[in-house]
């Protein structure tokens, strides 16, 4: 087969990556792997990425990132992207500008409500291993990044030690600042399989590896939307999704594992509802129960595996692990100093209701 041959076949698989929802074309890719991860061919799969670029936002705005200290740990925050802006240079190279909200933890402030954005240049490439497509995101630069605390639960005190900033909260946005730009120095991976789960991993994840997950994945037809470890400290909150039911039929399949902690509560609400109780505990110390009945609120206790299917109407969902006395049906010890945070292990796929 011609090179012009094999551009041709390879552009025309790129329209239907873009169009179809990428998993036609992204098989397709797969029956040339060696054409298309031939280091000499960026120019090649620049040209198929393309096609792509313009939902790259759109996918960027569909989930949270969480946020976590090191790639091995369990995430500690999350991030929720609310702009996004992606144009091509002159290098090829992507630019990328989104900012959003989020909350992270640490033992010295407690909870940390925060506003972020960034400005940064990527150099984008994908490769194929068999039909999954590892798509990498290399930091070239970042011009710009803000950090703004909007909460701040303890603040340190001012004659604790020097701080940097001037002040504590000049402290925590200086730090969450730096913080901020290391991580995007990272880049990041983007592995999707031709069923359209998708895993993400901070840093590059070399071709036919994996980011840590604590669920296998099973070959049951069902898509997986989230598969991670999360830490959730006595009297806080981890707010995941939102996440995506399309059409009539559907379900949410929850598998949930808790420990370090007696139990937390699972609680299910709807985005316009999950919205407003995460701007609330993003911006007040105080926390209370969700603003709406949740759809679902049950408890989950250490030492089990907790699973759910759980048949909804469509729409966009998040999925609460609550770990206060102030929603769902447990409340967590209240001895003084003693912070009994629930590792939670957990899953979310979507598919056909039982």
């Amino acid at each position: 087969m011609s090179f012009r041959a094999v551009t041709t076949r390879l552009l025309s698989v790129a329209f239907a990556l873009s169009f179809v929802g990428a998993s036609c074309g992204q098989t397709s890719l797969a029956v040339m792997p060696g054409v298309v991860n031939d280091p000499g061919n960026l120019t090649l799969r620049r040209g198929i990425f393309s096609f792509a670029r313009g939902q790259i936002c759109r996918e960027v705005q569909k989930r949270s990132i969480p946020l976590m200290l090191r790639e091995e740990d369990p995430a500690t925050g999350r991030f929720f992207p609310l702009s996004c802006a992606a144009q091509e240079l002159a290098s090829g190279n992507l630019f990328l500008q989104f900012g959003g909200y989020g909350y992270a933890w640490t033992n010295l402030t407690k909870r940390i409500g925060f506003d972020a954005s960034a400005a940064v240049e990527y150099d984008h490439d994908f490769l194929m291993d068999g039909s999954t497509m590892y798509i990498y995101f290399r930091e070239r630069s970042t011009s710009a990044t803000t950090f703004t605390s909007r909460l701040v639960e303890q603040p340190p005190q001012p004659g604790t030690f020097g701080l940097p900033g001037g002040s504590p909260q000049g402290f925590l946005d200086t730090v969450g600042g730096a913080i901020l730009k290391k991580e995007i120095s990272r880049g990041f991976t983007v592995i999707r399989d031709a069923d359209g789960s998708v895993d993400f991993g901070l840093g590059i994840v070399e071709k036919g590896k994996r980011p840590g997950s604590p669920y296998e994945s099973a070959d049951n037809g069902r898509l997986v939307l989230a598969n991670e470890r999360v830490e959730v400290h006595q009297g806080q909150r981890d707010h995941v999704g939102p996440f995506e039911v399309k059409g009539k039929g559907q379900a949410l399949y929850l598998s949930v594992a808790v420990d370090g902690a007696p139990a937390v509560d699972v609680i299910v609400v709807h985005r316009g509802v999950g919205d407003a109780w995460l701007q609330h505990y993003t911006t007040a110390v105080g926390l209370g129960p969700p603003p709406a009945a949740p759809v679902l609120d049950e408890p989950v206790s250490s030492g089990m595996v907790w699973r759910r299917p759980l048949p909804l109407p469509a729409g966009q969902y998040y999925v609460v692990f609550d770990n206060t006395a102030a929603a769902g049906r447990t409340a967590p010890p209240t001895t003084a100093g003693d912070d009994r945070a629930a590792l939670v292990s957990y899953a979310v796929e979507v598919g056909a209701a039982p």
